[in-house]
């Protein structure tokens, strides 16, 4: 009956496994398309010589940067090439957050559930064909609460602990949120051997701060520059609202397209009271100190840049399955709640490109390119349009100097006092949520003479004449 059990098992386990590997590899076959903020990236990439700081309002570890040079060095500055490291981190998440389930979680079927939902999330899967970094801050997150835990700093030799400071210096350089997990590391460790403990921390902390001084802290000043509202979001501040409103923020954005977020804040404070009482203190100082980070205004628990936090959320969100008592079902009821529209109509879309993938930069810069007219039209881009543009115009070879940024405090009065006789291209890829231009525009062009449209996902390209 056991051996039948097991077999059952693994089989579920690896048909979830190549649900991910599928989903994964689809949309990286399929998506050869940058967005915005991959264009600045791929820029920063071509145009910095310096793998610490990269200007264009972007950072990046500089490891990643590093492979990702050597990589487009010999394929070519191709999209695939560019998120192929990415890519492979998510397939790699996949495996690892399976192990990392096994370890923490004792029921197979809080196991199966979990990995369900990291097979099929809908930002993991995206973010694993993106030009970023944060499918490999998932990745090495993972590989920190696998390996950490599992550490002895007591019964270490001198070469392994050379060994283990070395990897420490390394984590970092390839995933910041890193940080969060070595420093919870130390403070599990500190009253077990102290001494040792601080051998690794200190000259850990000079290295630090060099690395802020000549990596971290310029590419703050660049992106506070270009973003000035960036660094108030993903912080809180001491109150209970504030605490419960990023928390439900970062599990709508985890567990889209859900919404229902008290089930899942449930599950959450259920399964963190478990991890206490089991004494598993590594993970839950992980997340005292992603906690404080964004308490702190360090750095921000938000979105796709928090998504490192992601594996650590499920897991307090599973652990109730664990219980041995009638009290699974009550977590089993809050569990399908926190997870009820993963249904047919999700599944569908996370295969249709057209659903995961919202711009459409590179068309519309081979049509502007066929249609242009360099005697008499201009280019005007919105300020999130830009780096699209620059980017692609760059690699279809389409170079005019009649291209002009629209102001960040742009208003209509801006497009009033354009010269007339000219004919202006709107290359508009992408509007920011906030300080939205596209309404504003597509007014204005209500009693222009428009000659030309064209959209492709939610991007336009949009041709109008100003009389004399």
């Amino acid at each position: 009956m056991n051996d039948k059990k097991n077999f059952v098992y693994y089989i579920v386990i690896l048909i979830l496994f190549v649900l991910a590997v599928f989903l994964r590899t689809k949309l990286y076959l399929t998506n050869d398309i940058f967005s915005d903020d991959e264009c600045r990236l791929a820029l920063s990439l071509l145009n910095s010589g310096s793998i610490f700081y990269l200007g264009f309002a972007q950072s990046a570890p500089p490891l990643l940067v590093l492979l990702s040079k050597i990589i487009t060095s010999i394929f070519g500055f191709t999209e695939h090439a560019a998120k192929f490291i990415p890519y492979v981190a998510g397939l790699g998440s996949v495996y690892f957050f399976y192990k990392v389930c096994a370890k923490y979680l004792n029921s197979r079927i809080a196991i199966i559930a979990g990995l369900f939902v990291f097979a099929v999330s809908q930002p993991l899967v995206s973010f694993s064909a993106i030009f970023k970094q944060y499918s490999l801050d998932v990745l090495i997150a993972l590989l920190c609460l696998y390996y950490l835990p599992q550490i002895k700093i007591a019964e270490l030799s001198r070469t392994k602990l050379a060994a283990l400071f070395a990897g420490m210096l390394f984590l970092p350089l390839i995933s910041l949120p890193s940080l969060f997990f070595i420093a919870a590391f130390f403070a599990n460790n500190i009253l077990k051997n102290w001494k040792r403990v601080l051998i690794l921390f200190l000259p850990f902390l000079i290295f630090m701060g060099v690395y802020y001084l000549i990596s971290l802290a310029p590419s703050k000043t660049d992106l506070y520059h270009y973003f000035p509202e960036y660094w108030n979001e993903g912080f809180w501040n001491f109150s209970i609202g504030g605490f419960l409103k990023i928390l439900a923020l970062n599990i709508r954005f985890y567990l889209l397209p859900n919404d229902l977020t008290l089930a899942s804040i449930i599950l959450m404070f259920w399964g963190i009271c478990i991890f206490i009482r089991e004494k598993q203190y590594l993970i839950l100082l992980a997340f005292l100190f992603v906690l404080l980070s964004s308490l702190l205004g360090l750095y921000p628990l938000s979105g796709r840049v928090g998504l490192y936090a992601l594996p650590m959320f499920l897991l307090f969100i599973l652990k109730p399955l664990d219980v041995k008592n009638k009290a699974v079902i009550l977590a089993g009821i809050l569990f399908i709640l926190s997870f009820c529209k993963y249904n047919f109509a999700y599944f569908k879309n996370l295969t249709n490109l057209d659903y995961l993938v919202s711009y459409s930069p590179k068309n519309l810069m081979i049509d502007l390119k066929e249609r242009y007219n360099p005697q008499k039209d201009i280019v005007l881009c919105n300020s999130a349009s830009s780096p699209s543009y620059l980017f692609y115009a760059s690699k279809y070879g389409f170079e005019t100097e009649n291209i002009y940024e629209m102001p960040l405090d742009f208003t209509k009065d801006y497009l009033d006092k354009l010269e007339n006789g000219h004919g202006y291209w709107f290359y508009l890829i992408k509007d920011y949520n906030r300080a939205q231009v596209f309404p504003q525009i597509f007014d204005w062009l209500k009693v222009q003479n428009v000659k030309y449209t064209k959209r492709e996902r939610n991007s336009y390209l949009i041709y109008v004449e100003k009389q004399l």
